[in-house]
């Protein structure tokens, strides 16, 4: 069969584009209506991206209790994932009762990079003042032009306490390219748009004060500026898990933390334990998960090698827990106020500025962690991810509704986490009739 699709499909209706993937794919009509069950939701994907034929529906749950700077927060997250939010909930509960997390983050500055081919080596060296790629510089007159173009082309941004905050230049060895790089005060945008308005409209000016031709001008998803911390104190007579005594998992989630610092193997996984939460928060808030994934992964890598981002130590008594991360987050622009569940998710959060998403986003990330690694050093992940993994074979073996719970207890009941397991107590829970719970005993 030739699976080919036309080179107009990007032109065609996104109705007639689902019509045709469906005939040309053999789709059955629970695919087609996993993808696109909501007209309205059509539409809104049609006009979000390009050739869309549908969308993916993501589970949106919410860990609530979150104690973040003595408010409690509930916090919205979409994953596909079944351990995640209740793996945050469990792990802000326990730091709540100690007092929750403490956190602060710095000024929503961001990064734009102009790019500049064949610049004569004297204008060079003038505009980088002999700095290096590591320590770079930028003469005041060049800083005053970009000030000066840049609040021309941002006037609104400006207006709102945003806006230019300095520039730096440097001459890379290996491509001889001059990188300047402009700094702006984005305020409660992710900044990509701003950013790169702005790096393409200084171009022609920092071609003619520096010679040479232009390469490229866009953003850089560094975030280098632009950090989260969280941090947060638990006597250790209340750190409970079963089958160890609380000194004992104090001094092995420390040690956990510090082998995520030297094995970098080990700390891409306890990595991405962390952004479990913080992309599961992002996507439910419409923001840019690669952007702030790349962010968060250079900086893990910042020295050269890559490393954990949470830390963990034992201090009077008490276990201390803290994270730093780039948070290159937004509560205006692109999807955030565009997409219904965005808007939601807001509402659930009841906040109204990036910077506090962005220590919200911190807090989520070292519960996260702080759940995932007390597990890890003590009973294990499996048996929780099984329980939800019981869940989803009883979905799968055509349970509903009231039937799912009760069939999960029965298949956990089993230890044997297959279909043909929770066909079986399925079956046995029909037989037995409503309000049955003979199958999970």
């Amino acid at each position: 069969m030739d699976y080919r699709l036309p080179a107009d499909f990007r032109k065609l209706t996104i109705r007639e584009r689902r019509e045709m993937l469906a005939r040309i794919y053999e789709l059955t009509p629970q695919q087609l209506d996993g993808s696109g069950h909501e007209e309205e939701l059509l539409d809104l994907a049609d006009v979000m991206v390009e050739s869309a034929a549908g969308f993916v529906p993501l589970p949106l749950g919410v860990a609530g209790g979150v104690l973040i700077d003595g408010r409690e927060y509930n916090i919205p997250m979409a994953t596909e994932e079944p351990s995640v939010i209740a793996a945050a909930t469990y792990g802000a509960k326990l730091i709540a009762r100690s007092g929750g997390f403490t956190t602060s983050i710095d000024q929503p500055i961001m990064t734009a990079q102009v790019f500049l081919e064949d610049v004569p080596a004297d204008r060079a060296a003038a505009v980088c003042g002999g700095a290096s790629p590591d320590a770079p510089a930028a003469p005041k007159e060049l800083d005053a032009l970009l000030r000066s173009a840049i609040d021309t082309m941002l006037p609104g941004m400006t207006a709102r306490g945003g806006g230019y905050r300095g520039c730096d230049a440097a001459l890379l060895p290996e491509t001889g390219l001059l990188r300047i790089q402009l700094h702006i005060d984005v305020r409660d945008a992710m900044g990509a748009n701003i950013l790169n308005t702005a790096a393409e409209g200084v171009k022609p000016l920092l071609q003619e004060y520096c010679g040479g031709r232009g390469f490229m001008a866009i953003l850089t998803n560094d975030a280098a500026y632009r950090h989260a911390r969280a941090e947060f104190r638990m006597p250790l007579k209340s750190l409970r898990r079963r089958g160890i005594d609380s000194s004992t998992l104090a001094e092995r989630i420390v040690r956990a933390s510090e082998l995520a610092q030297e094995d970098s193997s080990r700390a891409v996984t306890h990595n991405k334990g962390i952004m479990n939460g913080v992309t599961a928060l992002a996507i439910a808030t419409g923001n840019d998960t690669r952007g702030l994934e790349a962010a968060v992964h250079r900086y893990a890598a910042r020295d050269g090698r890559y490393r954990g981002i949470s830390h963990y130590r034992i201090e009077d008594d008490a276990l201390v827990g803290s994270i730093e991360l780039p948070v290159p987050l937004g509560s205006v622009g692109g999807a955030i106020g565009f997409h219904p569940v965005a808007d939601m998710a807001f509402r659930i959060l009841d906040i109204s500025s990036a910077s506090e998403l962005g220590r919200v986003a911190a807090a989520l990330g070292l519960a996260q962690n702080f759940a995932a690694v007390s597990a890890l050093v003590s009973e294990g992940i499996q048996h929780g991810h099984m329980r939800f993994h019981a869940h989803r074979l009883a979905y799968q073996a055509g349970a509903r509704d009231t039937e799912i719970a009760p069939v999960a207890a029965g298949i956990t009941e089993t230890g044997i986490f297959n279909l043909e397991t929770a066909n079986r107590v399925l079956q046995q829970l029909r037989s037995a009739g409503p309000g049955s719970s003979e199958a999970a005993e």
